[in-house]
């Protein structure tokens, strides 16, 4: 049975009401917005077909605790916001959809008729169970990731006739189509850039001439003679020299982003960061990068741990969606251990919740 088809099978009438009954919404609605949150999650594997090691990475975030759950068992988590079921099924939305959470949330409410803040609900139900579903899946028949990336592509259409439109073009951008002519408007006005261009080209060499003009008429009369060295011998070389050797890989040591208490959810403001490390990452492919996870000290040693590695994940996934290849970066989570401030301060705890991103050159 296809992906899709086997998953939507999964729900049952029960669960939708419970559901329903939970948020309050007309069954209808809860369905509506079921069905499209599958949709959504198994648009963002999709778009990622062709990509074996970023479907890995998608299917490691998947949680060990949902696979022998039913609809109903998780619908029951949905009333309490700080329950387990729904505190790690947003922190799975974050790690999924990174950068574009908020406009999945959006569109999905927008074509469910679902407020946000539930919609945010059922996505959170939605997916831990579907990739659990995805990994017991690929577990029992013993899938590759290119043969998962296969099944994925074989759905596509059915997965993106069932999105609102919008989110199709989130998790397959369109092509910008590039003519090798520019139309007749635009040919006017790049003919008026030109002329424009020319006029204050000539008003500056005849600003730049008069002086000279001026120094010229002066020093004619009284010229100066002036010692002519012979020219210097040897090869082109020394005329200009050899600047290949100031062309130096000049990124740096490394670079730390920051994250609340508990979470392994990205600030707003790491984006820039992570932009200006996909951008440098590709100006040098010969670098790789090096992503550490860690935490402060609160909490246990184990979880502090998972969480780690889960932060670490989290800005590898990142940078993955931002253009980078899956084969040059790494991600560890080392837990508490390796601090670099106070943890017996607030301000030294934030400094040890971060992710360390660091370079080496091939």
């Amino acid at each position: 049975m296809a992906l899709f088809t086997a998953l939507l099978s999964t729900l049952d009438k029960a669960s939708i009401a419970t559901l329903a009954g939970t948020l309050g919404e007309s069954e209808l609605s809860v369905s509506r917005g079921m069905q499209s949150s599958i949709a959504a999650l198994l648009g963002c594997l999709a778009s990622k077909a062709d990509e074996p090691g970023r479907l890995r990475l998608m299917l490691d975030l998947a949680p060990n605790t949902s696979g022998g759950a039913t609809w109903s068992q998780l619908a029951a988590g949905v009333s309490d916001p700080n329950s387990a079921l729904m505190t790690g099924g947003k922190r799975l939305l974050a790690d999924l959809f990174g950068a574009s959470a908020n406009t999945v949330t959006s569109e999905l409410s927008t074509a469910s008729g679902l407020r946000p803040e539930l919609m945010q609900k059922l996505l959170a139900v939605v997916a831990p169970m579907g990739m659990s579903f995805l990994v017991n899946r690929v577990r029992d028949e013993g899938l590759s990731m290119s043969g998962l990336g296969s099944l994925l592509k074989q759905e596509s259409s059915a997965i993106r006739s069932a999105l609102p439109a919008g989110l199709s073009d989130v998790f397959w951008p369109p092509a910008v189509a590039v003519g090798p002519a520019l139309p007749v408007a635009a040919q006017v006005v790049q003919v008026e850039k030109e002329r424009s261009s020319l006029g204050w080209l000539a008003l500056l060499a005849l600003v730049l001439l008069v002086p000279g003009l001026f120094w010229l008429f002066s020093h004619a009369r009284n010229p100066t003679p002036v010692q002519v060295s012979p020219a210097p011998t040897g090869t082109a070389n020394r005329v200009a020299p050899d600047l290949s050797d100031l062309v130096k890989c000049n990124l740096p040591t490394n670079v730390d982003l920051h994250f609340d208490s508990g979470t392994a959810e990205l600030q707003p403001e790491s984006q820039e960061q992570l932009n200006n490390i996909a951008a440098d990452l590709a100006a040098h492919p010969n670098v790789r990068a090096k992503v550490g996870g860690y935490t402060d000290n609160i909490g246990s040693p184990e979880q502090n741990l998972e969480l780690s590695q889960r932060r670490a994940n989290t800005v590898m996934a990142e940078l993955i969606r931002k253009g980078v290849s899956p084969d040059r970066l790494t991600a560890h989570g080392y837990g508490q251990q390796r601090f670099i401030a106070d943890n017996s301060t607030a301000t030294g705890r934030a400094q040890n919740r971060r992710v360390s991103v660091s370079f080496t050159e091939e």
